[in-house]
């Protein structure tokens, strides 16, 4: 099997969910394609196809033979601006048409007299109604005419069904009356057509606002992109365009201008604000050799940094990119949904058609007759039931993106939620990952510098947080550190090297056993420094015992009252850590987590999450997105604390930009709160349905007298596909 390809779509022409499960049933048809899913809520495709097998251009053209359109998605082309400003002109075309048609149609019951006698006033309701439907309603019946010709149905289909139908039965009724000049009044139908799609286009209109608003994550990350950029360009600053800047390229920001690209400062300390990026109000202090974000507003001191990133290589691109990918992905709640939608207007149609018949035998000469079939098609169009989980969806990641978290897609916003075990790492997640030599313990006192200097020397070259800060501790007592040789590092264990002729291993209990040093003599003062929740690391010289380093690493100020609430949302909360059994234990009883592991290896730390999951647990899996990239990837879910690496961005289902437990706990709870929001929208829709379609079909009506015109019919088909968006765009506000 050839390497997968993935393909992102912007789909134009598509009007309910009909339309996209009638996209994804078409190109599953398609021998190569693995996956197709179809978004309807912002027009979008994501294709992952077998390119061996199917070439791009053929899925272009099945598309187009499917009757739809079809381009590369890009951010900039997810907007929903140019829709609603063609929605808005269409309606208000047909309004200024309407109102006359309803005028002329009600005036015969509201005043003694008619505007226009009944001999003349089909004519001309016949002529205001023209425009209504075949210029301002075009697109409705275009589509509708281009999925017949497909062999296809959507709501289009059910909207110019019955509009048309009540249109050519007045029609009839007008050419029926000037040639036979019939003396009875009879009733037309006009006004119906007329509403129902100027109904159907002010719903349209409304629900693209809205759900513009539901896509604003993506163009307000866009719109921190800054056109033009100050750049040092043989010596002289000169303004470029930010499209044209490359990498190396030195870049001058002036106070309050936006970043243009990723960089690192060369010169300069200024404050700069990353609250779009991270939700993180207080702006963060540089200084020379930080990282700086394109997109990030400097503070009141310029600076200068060396570009590392640019367009699409950039941090903000890589988010944008992930947010456009999570709103197309898809929950699976949404499932039981999308197969309703994919049959449900060609049962909508046998519905009608059943109605039709019915009515001609129960009633030939009742108004039910035309009124019934046309409600019928009309309120059952299954819009809501479409937008009912991408909307929500689309305003969860928006309100996530806004407090710098980003979920990848409505699938992960459901698993967070049934999730019941949620596994640490512990350094650098749960604690700052900042070590501190808090005591050196040597066999003779006068020995504390000596003890110091031969650990800090092996651990020069080490990469290590624990070697760091041994390392840190010898420089700040302004030790000559000496060149180690023959260094053997083991990896989540210790070091030896060989350091001024001397053979130095530094490392814990398990390294000194493996290289029979017998320490037992430290083991006593040792366990009560891990009691503490410390590290210990021995230190070893020629195969003997020199002593020992205790290490602190501080818990984060967050993690105790964030293990709580996660404990009280009833979690079991786990940790992973490398460290031995009693430090491990130490830090754990600080946090009150009563389950870990210790003494775990990186790379261990994987089968650790797999263990958990076939035990058949929903698991979290919550890391700094480096060295636990394979547990994130072997979690249910994987986030990733910290600035949002290339790992983590690959690993990761959750990227928290800011480094804070806390918002862990408010991703885990927008995700509560938008899969309240699908359910609620879900039932809504399928209730609208279930409840409003026999009512239409005039089930009650010899019985109670209960009935449901088309017009009301179109207004309250609007009202469901409003009421949807609208109680999902709740989510970008509730706290």
């Amino acid at each position: 099997m050839g390497k997968t390809r993935e393909l992102e779509l912007k789909i134009g022409g598509m009007h309910c969910a009909g339309c996209a499960a009638g996209i994804e049933k078409g190109l599953a048809d398609l021998n190569g394609i693995e996956r197709a899913s179809v978004n309807f809520a912002i027009g979008t495709a994501s294709i992952d196809f077998q390119p061996e097998l199917v070439e791009e251009e053929s899925i272009y053209k099945r598309i187009s033979e499917l009757g739809y359109t079809s381009e590369k998605a890009t951010a900039e082309k997810l907007s929903l601006d140019d829709e609603s400003a063609a929605n808005r002109r269409s309606l208000v075309l047909a309004i200024v048409f309407t109102i006359p048609v309803i005028l002329i149609s009600m005036s015969g019951m509201i005043l003694s007299s008619p505007l226009i006698s009944h001999k003349y006033s089909g004519i001309v309701l016949l002529i205001l109604t023209l425009p209504v439907l075949f210029k301002a309603g075009r697109g409705i019946f275009a589509d509708a005419w281009n999925q017949t010709r497909h062999y296809h149905a959507n709501m289009n289909s059910l909207i110019a069904l019955g509009s048309l139908a009540a249109f050519l039965y007045s029609t009839y009724t007008v050419i029926d009356s000037l040639i036979f000049q019939r003396p009875h009044v009879v009733h037309y139908y006009f006004e119906s057509a007329a509403m129902i799609i100027t109904l159907i286009l002010f719903g349209r209109y409304l629900e693209s606002r809205a759900r513009g608003k539901a896509c604003d994550a993506i163009g307000s990350l866009l719109r921190l992109r800054p056109d033009k950029a100050t750049a040092v360009i043989d010596g002289i600053e000169t303004s470029i365009r930010t499209a044209d800047i490359t990498g190396n390229m030195i870049i001058v920001v002036r106070p309050g201008e936006k970043i243009p690209a990723d960089g690192e400062i060369m010169e300069g300390m200024p404050s700069i604000n990353e609250s779009m990026l991270t939700g993180e109000a207080v702006p963060v202090d540089k200084k020379i050799g930080d990282r700086v974000i394109g997109g990030s507003v400097n503070g009141n001191i310029g600076f200068k940094f060396r570009v590392t990133g640019t367009g699409e290589d950039t941090f903000l691109a890589g988010i944008i990119r992930l947010i456009s990918e999570a709103q197309g992905r898809k929950a699976p709640v949404q499932r039981l949904a999308d197969r309703v939608a994919g049959v449900f207007v060609p049962v909508v149609l046998v519905i009608a058609l059943i109605t039709l018949v019915a009515w001609y035998f129960i009633d030939p000469n009742s108004p039910m007759l035309i009124k019934a079939p046309i409600a019928v098609l009309i309120i059952a169009c299954p819009c809501a039931l479409g937008l009912a989980t991408p909307t929500a969806i689309l305003a969860g990641t928006g309100r996530a993106a806004r407090r710098g978290i980003y979920i990848r897609g409505g699938d992960i916003l459901e698993n967070s939620v049934l999730a019941n075990h949620i596994i640490f790492d512990k350094t650098g997640t749960l604690t700052e990952g900042v070590f501190e030599v808090m005591q050196i313990t040597a066999m003779d006192e006068t020995k504390d510098n000596e003890l110091l200097l031969l650990a800090a020397s092996a651990e020069a070259g080490s990469n290590h947080p624990l070697a760091q800060a041994i390392v840190e501790r010898a420089k700040r007592k302004e030790l000559e550190l000496m060149p180690p040789r023959n260094v053997n590092e083991f990896p989540g264990f210790g070091i030896r090297a060989e350091v001024d002729g001397k053979t130095v291993v530094a490392g814990n209990t398990a390294t000194m056993e493996k290289e029979n040093v017998n320490i037992e003599m430290f083991v006593g003062a040792a366990e009560e420094q891990m009691s503490l929740g410390r590290t210990v690391v021995y230190i070893a010289v020629d195969g003997l015992p020199l002593g020992f380093l205790s290490l602190g690493d501080r818990v984060k100020e967050e993690a105790v009252e964030v293990v709580d609430h996660l404990k009280k949302s009833g979690r079991e909360v786990v940790m992973l850590t490398g460290d031995n059994y009693r430090t491990a234990q130490g830090v754990a009883g600080n946090l009150g987590i009563e389950k870990f592991e210790a003494g775990v290896k990186p790379d261990q730390k994987a089968l650790f999450v797999e263990t958990f999951r076939r035990a058949d647990k929903m698991v979290i899996m919550v890391g700094d997105g480096i060295n636990d990239a394979p547990a994130l990837a072997a979690a249910n879910i994987g986030v990733a604390l910290g600035s949002g690496t290339d790992v983590a961005l690959e690993a990761a289902d959750i990227i928290l930009v800011r480094d804070d437990l806390f918002s862990l706990v408010e991703a885990l709870e927008i995700s509560r709160m938008t899969l309240r929001t699908i359910k609620q929208n879900l039932f809504w829709a399928f209730f609208y349905n279930v409840l409003a379609i026999p009512l239409a079909a005039g089930l009650f009506y010899s019985i109670l007298g209960w009935g449901l015109s088309p017009v009301v019919a179109a207004g309250a088909m609007a009202f469901s596909s409003l009421f949807v968006v609208t109680n999902s765009l709740r989510l970008l506000k509730t706290k």
